[in-house]
C-alpha cells in the first residue's frame, strides 16, 4: 500500500486497471478496495460512491486524449498537406490506444444512462473539435465551414479507429486512409 498522500492515486491506477479488463459494471467498489489492498473504510473516504471514481477516471482520461490533441494540433506546420495533417493527427491518437478500451467503457456508461458522465465527456468533444477546427483552419487555408466539416469528419473517424484498435481486426493502414481521405474526399 502507499503513502496517504498517495492513496487516491493508488485507488485510481488499481480502478482503471480493473475496468479496463473488466468494465465498469463488472467493477465494483468492494473489487477495488480488494485489489488495492485497502478496507472498504479507506476506499468510501476518498471516494464517496462509484459515480465519484469513474468521474475522477473520465476525468484523467479525457485530458489524456486532450493532451494528445493539442500536441498533436500544435505540430502542426504552418502550409501542411493535408495528408500530413490527417496522417498526424491519426497517429497521435493511435499512440493513445492503450487508453481506447477504458475510453469505449467510459462512452458506454454515458450512453447508458450516466447523464453526469455524458456531459462531462460531451464537453470535452467539443473541445477537441474546436480545436482540431481552429487549427485546420489557420494552418491550411480552408474556409470555417470547411474547416468545421473536415473536424467532425476526423473526429468520427479517430472513434471508429479507436473501435477497430480495440477489437484488433486488421492492423491499421493510417497512411493508406489519410491519402484516401486526401484524394477522394478533400
Amino acid at each position: 500500500m502507499k503513502p496517504n498522500s498517495n492513496m487516491k492515486e493508488h485507488i485510481l491506477d488499481i480502478a482503471i486497471n480493473l475496468i479496463t479488463h473488466n468494465g465498469i459494471k463488472n467493477t465494483s467498489l468492494s473489487d477495488i478496495s480488494k485489489a488495492a489492498g485497502i478496507s472498504k473504510g479507506t476506499l468510501y473516504y476518498h471516494y464517496s460512491s462509484k459515480d465519484d471514481l469513474i468521474f475522477d477516471i473520465a476525468d484523467i482520461h479525457l485530458n489524456i486524449i486532450t493532451a494528445a490533441v493539442l500536441e498533436c494540433v500544435k505540430n502542426i506546420e504552418k502550409n501542411s498537406s493535408k495528408d500530413e495533417l490527417i496522417n498526424l493527427i491519426l497517429r497521435k491518437i493511435a499512440t493513445i490506444g492503450s487508453t481506447g478500451r477504458i475510453h469505449m467503457y467510459l462512452l458506454c456508461e454515458a450512453l447508458t444512462g450516466n447523464d453526469s458522465l455524458r456531459e462531462r465527456i460531451k464537453v470535452k468533444y467539443i473541445q477537441w473539435r474546436t480545436t482540431l477546427q481552429d487549427e485546420i483552419y489557420k494552418n491550411l487555408s480552408e474556409s470555417i465551414d470547411e474547416s468545421e466539416a473536415f473536424s467532425f469528419l476526423l473526429i468520427s473517424i479517430v472513434d471508429g479507429l479507436v473501435v477497430q484498435s480495440i477489437l484488433k481486426t486488421e492492423k491499421l493502414p493510417y497512411e493508406k486512409i489519410a491519402n484516401f481521405l486526401v484524394s477522394k474526399w478533400i
